[in-house]
């Protein structure tokens, strides 16, 4: 003797699936954001340090100054519309810095202005670092 119908049977299945996506789908779409947000973090980091990249290649240069490595820098990160932004050269003042001294560009990116979910991570740290380091470019 069966105790279900084959229709009731199906009822029945149709009901336990409904919820197990209800138990299921909120941790599949919080995995979502989260993957979104790393992919996020990962395309910002790259960003930035191409952008000091292209600054230090104009700093390197004899007749540099500050103005043009933070507007090329700028123009690198534009594509990514970021805003609290620190760009930082070392030695500050490109002028006086000699052939052959090492010149650092650093961009300095408040976390909070590149995520697209505000406060989903609690990161330990406020800003995101990116620096590139090259020797200054002689006249001779």
């Amino acid at each position: 003797m069966r105790l279900f119908s084959s229709k009731r049977w199906s009822r029945l299945r149709r009901g336990s699936s409904v919820v197990e996506f209800a138990m299921i789908a909120p941790l599949m779409i919080l995995f979502a954001f989260g993957v979104v947000e790393i992919g996020r973090l990962v395309l910002v980091k790259q960003t930035a340090i191409h952008a000091t990249r292209e600054g230090a290649r104009v700093a390197v240069r004899p007749t540099a100054d500050h103005a043009e490595v933070t507007q090329r820098v700028q123009d690198e990160l534009a594509v990514l519309l970021l805003t609290d932004v620190t760009i930082e050269t070392e030695p500050a003042s490109l002028e006086f810095a000699e052939p052959g001294a090492e010149i650092t560009v650093r961009v300095r990116i408040g976390i909070d202005s590149i995520s697209w979910i505000p406060d989903y991570f609690n990161f330990a740290v406020n800003d995101m670092v990116a620096e590139t380091c090259m020797r200054r470019e002689s006249t001779d």
